[in-house]
């Protein structure tokens, strides 16, 4: 039943999204990107809050404090879930584009709206496109936006993180923002573990410490994807025990 009515919901969005993304595309886009972007944040914070409440979602958030609130930040994730990125959304304090696969531009409400956040795609396999991602993620965290990705590179479930792609390091050394580390768990009992149908449970996000990656000796600087994995995993073993 939760799973229709977020289909049905779905379609709703759409349709009530078409006016505001023509004015926004028309009019405040062409005279600032970044109050496109604003609103654009607090439209999909709200549709992402009534996802999780149709969902049955018990969200918790850690560590937001932790968040600098002077400076765009890199955030990077372990990736379990469809709802991470629900979660995140509603949880994030500041500007924050993501970084995701190209085949969601197939579906035009989602990406519109990705779009005036100044979302970023990636197409596993092809290294020029995503290179060029990678600079212009590093524009954007040089213009005060923040940056979401997952460095793993796709979903994993299992309790171990699957190795970092260092080249996504490069949009905090060469943006010289700090990492802040990511955990989610729980968000795979909601849909994935189910699959087509949608559970309730309880999804859990924390923040970690940030990195600044020019206050690291020269070995973690050289692997900072190597480093920042190793810190997000002894995160999740952590929260794994107190679930236990």
């Amino acid at each position: 039943m939760r799973s229709i009515i977020l289909f049905l919901v779905y379609i709703i969005v759409c349709i009530l999204s078409l006016p505001l993304q023509f004015i926004l595309l028309i009019i405040v886009r062409p005279i600032s990107k970044r109050a496109a972007a604003v609103f654009s944040q607090k439209v999909v914070w709200l549709a992402f809050r009534l996802c999780m409440l149709i969902s049955g979602c018990k969200r918790q958030i850690v560590g937001r404090e932790k968040i600098p609130r002077d400076t765009a930040v890199m955030y990077a994730a372990n990736h379990r879930s469809f709802y991470d990125i629900i979660l995140m959304y509603t949880a994030v304090p500041n500007q924050t584009a993501f970084i995701s696969k190209i085949e969601l531009k197939k579906f035009f409400c989602i990406a519109q709206w990705m779009y005036f956040l100044n979302c970023l795609f990636m197409d596993r396999g092809n290294i020029k496109q995503n290179l060029q991602t990678i600079l212009e993620a590093i524009e954007l965290v040089k213009n005060n936006y923040s940056v979401y990705i997952s460095p793993e590179g796709t979903r994993n479930a299992t309790d171990e993180l699957l190795p970092f792609h260092e080249g996504s390091m490069k949009i905090a050394t060469k943006g010289k923002v700090p990492i802040v580390p990511v955990v989610f768990t729980g968000t795979e009992d909601i849909l994935e573990k189910h699959l087509p149908w949608v559970h309730r449970g309880k999804i859990r996000i924390e923040f970690g410490d940030p990195i600044y990656p020019d206050q690291l000796d020269k070995e973690d600087q050289k692997h900072l994807g190597e480093y920042t994995r190793g810190i997000i995993q002894d995160m999740y073993n952590k929260a794994k025990e107190k679930e236990a």
